[in-house]
């Protein structure tokens, strides 16, 4: 009996192929990089038959490991918020515009002006952006037409890949929702924006569910990758909601917190959140009948490693990993609150919850006897506070009573604890930190083919291995210092903006 999954996750920089065995197990896995083309400022693309190549040379360095016959079910995380139009045959018509690209601010503009940002976020729970892929796809139907006349159905990364694999068109619902086409509440297209945008929703594949078999491997498929034709396929979900899978965060309230260079905050509920600010957004759940929702923060861990690669790194012969850690034993010595410090982590503007472009990093507060140490823990604490403001929109609406960590973000020892002050919430460290994609992808292809008999295996999967919890008095102190960092942000947007006319 077939007792493996394969679980592709075709990212920005690569693909990596993780096959897990019957018990959960990680058995095998298998990396292939390509590149991404950025250009004129706001563009990004990616040349889709870079991905099939990744997945089959993937698929190949796993079959040499693991027979071919034992392969239950192929399943995927991808690169969301994309636009590829392929003709009748799959064949794609231009390079994919990926998620980072903002040329359709027009498009943008458009939906906003005839629908308002209300209706769209109440509607798709997202405010409407030019990196989603309806804009993408508006902005394709202006500016190239004769690609338009000619697209069949417009693709996201992993859908690409299926069609290439099973001759099928189809998306399914967490991808959908990164369209800012999908209706949270119909679970359909959303007809009054495919109206306005001037879109034949032909053009949209179907939805189905994360976990259903949408498909199986073809014969000219087989022959490419080295799988058995008749394979079974599952469609899996983008790349964020296989991390919130991944992370355990299957039931309402379970929530978590991934820091890398960015970061998020993400919680399961039974329905969308109303933000009347609009500062979170919802994506429709890989598990049907639930939604995740999210707020997000542009550089988290990148603004630590900012510091460190620029004030640190450059004048020391030492090992980066040897300054992380003797600069994370400092941090942990330094006071709460690093002596009046407060850090804006806004390297790169900011989403939540200012959705402010414009927004800069600042450090206020700087005093002769400011430290190295005092410096690094303010840009935690700037971090975790930052990222606190998810949490309270979250508790507004619903009950939280832990969180998980995941990313590199949570090698950082002080910042798990500074976090688990700052919420007032007992942070638990799962064991696989950066490979929660791929651990969620492989579970939804596992139920979807019944290799896995539930969702709740994810405990097996990625079990809790510590807990940290939170020091009360540290947690008052913080309560006072999140209103001075919320100041802080005001304080200076004005500031922000009148740099930004001149740089």
């Amino acid at each position: 009996m077939p007792n493996y999954i394969i679980a592709h996750d075709l990212g920005t920089s690569g693909n990596k192929a993780t096959a897990f065995n019957e018990h959960g197990v990680l058995v095998y896995s298998h990396t292939f990089s390509y590149d991404a083309h950025f250009f004129d400022k706001k563009r990004a693309e990616q040349d889709p038959n870079d991905w099939w190549k990744a997945i089959c040379v993937c698929t190949q360095a796993i079959l040499k490991v693991i027979p071919a016959k034992d392969i239950a079910a192929i399943t995927f995380s991808g690169q969301m918020q994309g636009c590829l139009c392929v003709d009748s045959s799959g064949e794609p018509l231009h390079n994919s515009i990926i998620y980072c690209d903002q040329r359709a601010e027009a498009e943008m503009d458009q939906l906003v002006n005839e629908l308002g940002y209300s209706f769209m976020y109440k509607t798709t729970g997202h405010r409407p952006s030019s990196t989603y892929s309806i804009e993408k796809l508006m902005w394709i139907k202006k500016q190239n037409p004769e690609i338009y006349k000619r697209t069949c159905k417009m693709l996201q990364a992993k859908e690409f890949i299926i069609h290439k694999l099973t001759n099928n068109f189809i998306t399914e619902a967490n991808d959908a929702s990164g369209t800012n086409a999908y209706d949270l509440h119909t679970h359909s297209w959303s007809k009054d924006i495919l109206h306005v945008g001037k879109i034949d929703s032909n053009i949209l594949p179907d939805i189905y569910n994360s976990t259903d078999i949408v498909g199986h491997i073809t014969e000219s498929a087989a022959r490419a990758t080295g799988l058995l034709s008749g394979t079974p396929v599952i469609a899996g979900a983008g790349d964020g909601g296989c991390a919130t899978i991944g992370a355990g965060s299957i039931k309402p309230g379970i929530t978590y917190s991934y820091v890398g260079s960015s970061a998020w905050t993400s919680t399961t509920a039974t329905e969308p959140i109303d933000d009347p600010s609009m500062r979170t957004f919802t994506w429709a759940h890989p598990i049907k009948g639930l939604y995740q929702l999210c707020g997000t923060m542009q550089t988290a861990g990148s603004s630590y490693s900012w510091f460190i690669e620029t004030f640190l790194k450059k004048f020391s012969t030492m090992k980066e990993s040897e300054i992380y850690d003797i600069l994370d034993k400092e941090v942990a010595m330094a006071p709460v609150g690093s002596k009046g410090l407060i850090f804006l982590p806004y390297l790169l503007g900011e989403r939540t919850p200012w959705w402010d472009p414009n927004a800069k990093g600042c450090l206020i507060g700087l005093g002769l006897d400011s430290g190295t140490d005092q410096v690094a823990r303010a840009i935690l604490e700037g971090i975790a506070m930052n990222l606190n403001f998810s949490y309270e929109i979250f508790r507004k609406q619903l009950t939280i009573s832990s969180c998980c960590m995941i990313g590199g973000g949570a090698r950082i020892t002080s910042l798990i604890q500074i976090l688990s002050s700052v919420t007032n919430l007992p942070i638990q460290i799962p064991k696989y930190l950066e490979e929660s994609t791929s651990l969620g992808a492989a579970l939804i292809g596992g139920v979807g083919c019944s290799l896995y008999p539930s969702f709740d295996i994810i405990s097996k999967m990625n079990p809790i291995t510590s807990q940290v919890l939170p020091t009360r008095d540290h947690f008052e102190q913080y309560q006072g210092l999140q209103r001075i960092f919320e100041k802080a942000y005001y304080a200076n947007k004005q500031i922000f903006q009148d740099l930004s006319t001149l740089y």
